[in-house]
């Protein structure tokens, strides 16, 4: 049997792989299944990753429901560049569906095919030996992030190996395991507000700092904002927060954005990391568990999804009928070189949006008072190879989108 901890967008699609290939799992996952929708997240999917889940049957509900785009607009100094990414990737996109509807979406299809997935149970520990693993969890003590206090029903779940899929906070993706890691100088405030989105994706670059628009539903939109990153985000209240996206997204012939009431918001800072291997002895990590990547591309989710079918299909191979592990041994090797790749995306993503140390728009340096600089002109350079050099453009679009050919 495979334990998968964590039931987020990697270990659903861990456990729907192993379902279909006939191998026994367990699914632990500490939030209660009401909760899965309770928090609004990403929910850009690249065109190789719906390609990835089609055999599975898993790519049925963004087909489906999801909004497909095929361009985006940056705006600088008052103008609008429109991309037409789709047109350079020979009319593939890639889709908007907000990760919490699809992970409630797969959590469903798998517990009506009878998938055995054990809600408000969270795993605190790991252990191997020469047999398999242990793996020792608390059910039902407070709800999530806090199965660990009184009240709970310790268990524990005896498996051939583990799937570690439970985010960025997983307490079992461990000190056992090397890596690399850096933060950014930059931090952004995200938010969502109940505003209907415009018709493409909006990347602003400001001498101020960055802003962004995205879609996220009919009737919500996902704003982000540089801001400076010594500063307390609390000093940002609504009217600082909406002046600073108007004059940030302004560009000539193009409406004013539209206002609404901010549902969340949050700070972020730019922490990224990859594990290096993604796996030690009957232990594996994918998604978050494994690797933090920055916003900046929407590439998160999808290098979960892309993990999860290369370690299923390990999985599979090992403990299904043909008892081989050969795949499941090179799960490493055959995942990092890609997940590097979507860092470095990433990375040149926030070369070209971010102002850097001093901006966000609270003065100092780094062009944060407004005044391009040095460090501006570089980012309108890379900007102008993206809408005019036919081999940067063609590379960005295929990039962006995920098409590998």
């Amino acid at each position: 049997m495979v334990c998968v901890v964590g039931a987020g967008p990697a270990g659903l699609v861990t456990a729907h792989l192993l379902r279909q290939a006939g191998v026994s799992f367990v699914v632990l996952e500490r939030q209660e299944a009401g909760q899965l929708r309770a928090r609004v997240k990403a929910g850009m999917i690249e065109h190789r990753t719906v390609e990835m889940l089609r055999p599975y049957g898993l790519a049925d509900p963004i087909l489906r429901r999801a909004m497909r785009v095929g361009m985006c607009e940056f705006r600088a100094d008052g103008q609008a560049f429109v991309l037409d990414y789709a047109e350079r990737c020979g009319g593939r996109a890639h889709y908007i569906y907000p990760q919490h509807e699809l992970v409630a979406d797969w959590a469903g299809q798998l517990a009506g095919a009878g998938g055995d997935v054990r809600f408000g149970v969270e795993a605190t520990g790991i252990e191997q030996s020469g047999d398999g693993v242990v793996v020792t969890a608390m059910r039902g003590a407070g709800g999530a992030g806090s199965a660990g206090g009184a009240g709970g029903e310790s268990m524990t779940v005896e498996c051939e190996a583990v799937a570690v899929c439970d985010g960025a906070a997983s307490v079992l993706s461990a000190a056992d395991i090397g890596g690399f890691s850096a933060v950014y100088p930059t931090r952004w405030l995200t938010l969502i507000a109940a505003t209907p989105p415009s018709d493409a994706t909006i990347y602003g670059l400001h001498a101020r700092g960055f802003a962004g628009q995205m879609h996220r539903s009919a009737t919500m939109t996902r704003f982000m904002l540089e801001v400076p990153a010594g500063e307390d985000y609390g000093q940002w209240d609504d009217e600082r927060i909406w002046a600073e996206l108007e004059l940030r997204l302004a560009a000539a012939g193009r409406p004013e954005i539209r206002r609404g009431e901010f549902l969340e918001r949050d700070i972020l800072d730019h922490r990224v990391r990859v594990c290096d291997p993604m796996q030690y002895g009957r232990v594996f990590l994918a998604g978050d568990a494994a690797h933090l990547i920055t916003p900046a591309g929407g590439k998160g989710m999808n290098i979960a999804i892309q993990d999860a079918v290369e370690l299923a299909s390990g999985l599979s191979e090992r403990y299904g009928d043909k008892n081989d592990g050969r795949r499941l041994e090179r799960y490493s090797q055959e995942r990092l070189p890609s997940i590097w790749r979507h860092q470095e995306f990433s990375n040149l993503m926030l070369s070209l949006f971010n102002a850097g140390p001093g901006g966000g728009g609270g003065g100092g340096s780094g062009g944060g008072g407004g005044e391009r600089d040095f460090s501006y002109g570089l980012r309108r350079a890379r900007l102008d190879l993206i809408m005019n050099d036919p081999r940067f453009s063609r590379w960005f679009a295929h990039a962006y989108v995920g098409v590998d050919e």
